[in-house]
């Protein structure tokens, strides 16, 4: 049983991939009219800066946002990733989610001005990988192909299997496939620490992960695993506010089922 806890206490990563109305968080005060004018220039000038193949990050104004920062092992500041591609002259990002933001739980594209919004979000930022222009147009069919095909999300966070992904494990590995292993995204390891912090939240999801991945799960992709590395560059990182992670967790009678 107790290796069962180390792929359940990865459910929690759900938090961060997509967002449920129907839990009970705590989301940061709205910023003022004049504050939100301000920091949409800061999000213009970052957009003006992301080329094909650009790795894009944020970080919510939510209690889920500030729980999956903390998954994060080196730098705990983003909770959301995506891969910036070009359809039909728009500039899209395609990420996995799921939650009530993404109730089919299947992959989506966002336009950029969504994704970064600076309504809903206090950290943004843009990183390059090292890749050649041969290596883009191979990702760029990958993360097109699961996108056409609806790549679904995996709620077993099993890094085994390719048919479903969650949010980073679909951005590590598809740059990996693109690059022929050239770039190896490194993994973080699940500590106790983070099972025993995130156990019980992650039980109210009521997600049975599968025995397989279960007893073999022992890594996983973080969202700075993605960008705190040798083979990506930062292009530009802005930070409106800090995260404020929770210090106490919600008891199973707050939450609504």
């Amino acid at each position: 049983m107790k290796k069962i806890y180390l792929l359940i206490s990865l459910v929690i990563f759900n938090f961060g991939c997509g967002y449920n109305k129907n839990e009970q968080v705590t989301t940061a005060a709205p910023p003022s009219e004049s504050i939100l004018t301000e920091r949409w220039k800061a999000v213009d000038k970052m957009k003006d800066s992301i080329r094909e193949g650009d790795l894009i990050l944020r970080c919510g104004n939510d209690y889920a946002s500030y729980t999956l920062c903390d998954f994060n092992q080196q730098e705990k500041l983003y909770s959301h990733s995506g891969i910036a591609l070009v359809n039909d002259g728009i500039m899209y990002v395609y990420s996995n989610m799921t939650g009530d933001l993404n109730p089919a739980d299947v992959m989506r594209r966002d336009n950029v001005d969504s994704f970064l919004t600076p309504a809903n979000n206090i950290a943004a930022g843009v990183y390059r990988y090292d890749i050649s222009n041969e290596e883009l147009q191979k990702l760029k069919t990958i993360i097109t192909d699961y996108y056409n095909n609806k790549l679904q999300f995996d709620m077993n966070f099993d890094l085994s299997t390719d048919n479903k992904m969650y949010c980073a494990e679909m951005i590590a590995k598809s740059v990996q496939l693109a690059t022929a292993n050239r770039i190896l995204i490194p993994k973080s390891s699940v500590t106790d620490e983070l099972r025993q912090k995130y156990l019980k939240m992650a039980l109210q999801k009521k997600v049975v992960p599968s025995v397989k991945s279960g007893y073999e799960q022992r890594e996983y992709w973080s969202i700075d695993n993605l960008y705190l590395n040798g083979h990506c560059r930062e292009v530009i990182k802005i930070i409106f506010d800090k995260p404020q992670m929770p210090i106490k967790f919600p008891t199973p009678e707050n939450y609504q089922h």
